[in-house]
């Protein structure tokens, strides 16, 4: 009963929450191109939890002019700007949208220092939409090639990753080759059950801060299963996260196995104190799955409270988990 009261207590507060429900997939390049109003002391916008979710916002009408800038559909053809600017799919309807894209990446170029070609060979898809005002999706699919500089493949052979990517297949066709071969997915639903609460479950990235990368959470992994609560009170945003992912760097306990896997919960409180000053709070609990010997530790359900700073008081009591606090400020 007593871990029950703190999720409760959280419900009836996150009703007064305010939350938004279209997903906007997070690209640092894309978003950068926002911060003409994410970072404008008028708007207030809490910048901190990416990806963004956008409906009728400032973001939104911003965002599609963006897909559309310097186009002038009078001397484009249908074809040209279905393949270079609009979505390939797109159906916009009363009760439901919905959007499909082929995404391909061609790129070739010269290491220097090592004194080869680098080159990139990707074919990708993304799809979404949404349904009703509460329901949304999103999935996108990567399949990859590459040859890059040689302390970036280094690093890949030597953990069978491609950073932020997925596995590197480092077998059959692909063995003993200096290029490397992987694929991975993306995908979420987002649901809005009263206004004010914003509900995601999925398989991805989440980043919290405002720069490139982060020391709280950030997007340099591979995309991992999470469920996300999120919402708004006007000058405040919560959220709270599990997610499971998986450590290449620690021992395998077997082949069959494969890597190790660990857990994660995080919390973030951001506060606009005012139009130009924004302050940030965060926790969250790293755990392992298995201990050193194999044996499952099972779920802690002490770490369901989605409440802020409530779990790493317990850190006396001798738990063999990793706990982060953190406090974030951004001055505009």
């Amino acid at each position: 009963m007593k871990k029950l009261l703190p999720f409760l207590l959280f419900m009836v507060i996150v009703v007064e929450l305010k939350a938004q429900s279209q997903y906007q997939p997070y690209s640092y390049q894309f978003y950068q191109k926002l911060n003409r109003e994410v970072y404008n002391p008028e708007t207030r916008f809490h910048s901190s939890l990416k990806p963004f979710f956008i409906d009728d916002s400032l973001l939104n009408e911003h965002g599609k002019q963006l897909l559309s800038v310097g186009i002038d559909s009078t001397r484009h053809s249908w074809i040209s700007r279905k393949v270079f600017n609009e979505h390939l799919i797109d159906i916009q309807k009363p009760d439901y949208t919905f959007y499909a894209d082929f995404l391909p990446d061609f790129q070739i170029g010269k290491d220097f220092s090592g004194k080869q070609n680098t080159w990139l060979n990707t074919r990708g898809y993304q799809v979404g939409g949404t349904v009703g005002k509460k329901f949304s999706f999103y999935t996108s699919g990567f399949e990859n090639q590459g040859q890059f500089a040689k302390y970036y493949t280094d690093y890949a052979t030597s953990k069978d990753v491609v950073p932020g990517q997925a596995y590197n297949r480092d077998y059959g066709s692909n063995a003993g080759k200096t290029s490397l071969d992987w694929s991975y997915v993306t995908a979420l639903i987002s649901y809005t059950p009263v206004k004010y609460l914003n509900i995601t479950a999925g398989y991805d990235k989440n980043f919290i801060g405002d720069g490139y990368r982060s020391m709280l959470l950030s997007d340099a992994s591979s995309p991992y299963p999470f469920l996300k609560l999120t919402g708004n009170l006007g000058n405040v945003q919560y959220m709270a996260l599990w997610a499971a992912m998986q450590d290449p760097n620690a021992p395998k306990l077997s082949y069959e196995s494969g890597n190790r896997k660990k857990g994660g919960v995080f919390h973030y409180l951001d506060w606009n104190v005012n139009n130009k000053l924004s302050i940030g709070f965060f926790d969250s609990i790293i755990w392992g799955q298995t201990d050193d010997l194999g044996n499952n530790r099972g779920f802690d359900w002490g770490y369901a409270n989605p409440i802020i700073f409530l779990r790493p008081v317990e850190a006396s009591s001798g738990s063999p988990d990793n706990s982060l606090l953190g406090l974030t400020a951004e001055r505009m």
